[in-house]
């Protein structure tokens, strides 16, 4: 059985939602998961959302991560964004001469999802997200790590290498 990393970026709320899975050899390929989850627009940052990182050794599942106390948002108008223990968004306030100033923190979430939306069209390198990776300590990978291409089974599901996302062709 192979090492690997996992990374899971979802919200599920009644009967719908969206999943965001990568399968990774190093922390870097971890690390554009995350960034493409956040530039797509998919986080919510809320109950039902998560965004974890799982180191599994030799198949086995040795330790889940929640992101979301690491991870700092940065969207072009608003200062940075942060998150507490419990995934609610600290910052994200007008900075001056910015788009959202003058605007209620009501209407500036009302407004974000569409403008993160166009952005990740358009730009999406204009939205950041950066991951305290060393605040994260994901234990290094035990050999051997899973070869380029290769499939892993997590209970009745099997994940390719890289990418297995509900969120492609989204934008």
């Amino acid at each position: 059985m192979h090492s690997f990393y996992m990374f899971e970026g979802a919200f599920w709320q009644g009967g719908g939602g969206w999943e965001h899975i990568d399968v990774c050899r190093t922390v870097s390929e971890l690390d554009a998961a995350v960034s493409y989850y956040v530039r797509t627009g998919s986080w919510a940052a809320g109950a039902s959302d998560w965004c974890v990182a799982r180191v599994y050794r030799h198949g086995e599942l040795i330790l889940e991560k929640d992101l979301y106390p690491f991870l700092t948002v940065k969207v072009p108008g608003l200062t940075a964004i942060c998150f507490t223990e419990d995934a609610q968004a600290a910052g994200g306030l007008p900075e001056p001469g910015g788009r959202y100033e003058g605007m209620g923190e009501g209407a500036i979430w009302e407004e974000l999802a569409a403008d993160v939306y166009e952005a990740a069209l358009e730009t999406p390198e204009d939205i950041q997200a950066r991951v305290d990776w060393a605040g994260v300590a994901l234990p290094e990978l035990a050999p051997p790590v899973l070869p380029e291409g290769c499939a892993v089974a997590i209970g009745e599901r099997e994940f390719r290498y890289g990418r297995n996302s509900t969120l492609d062709g989204c934008v």
